[in-house]
């Protein structure tokens, strides 16, 4: 058992901080693939990893804002 929930913590922080009130619509696959890019960043993922990311962002449907 791990002697501290730090890393835990963390991750929630890191949750709260990208699923925001504005951005409270996105999806499972996509809030992992965010926080697994966040966490590890593009360089410590795998190329299998990093073709699934891909994959999901390609995946997603095309929203225009007007700004």
């Amino acid at each position: 058992m791990p002697s501290s929930t730090a890393s835990v913590e963390r991750l929630f922080s890191l949750m709260n901080n990208l699923c925001t009130t504005n951005r409270n619509r996105l999806s499972q696959d996509t809030l992992t693939a965010l926080m697994m890019l966040c966490r590890e960043g593009c360089q410590q993922l795998s190329d299998d990893q990093t073709s699934k990311i891909v994959e999901i962002f390609k995946k997603m449907k095309v929203r225009d804002i007007a700004l």
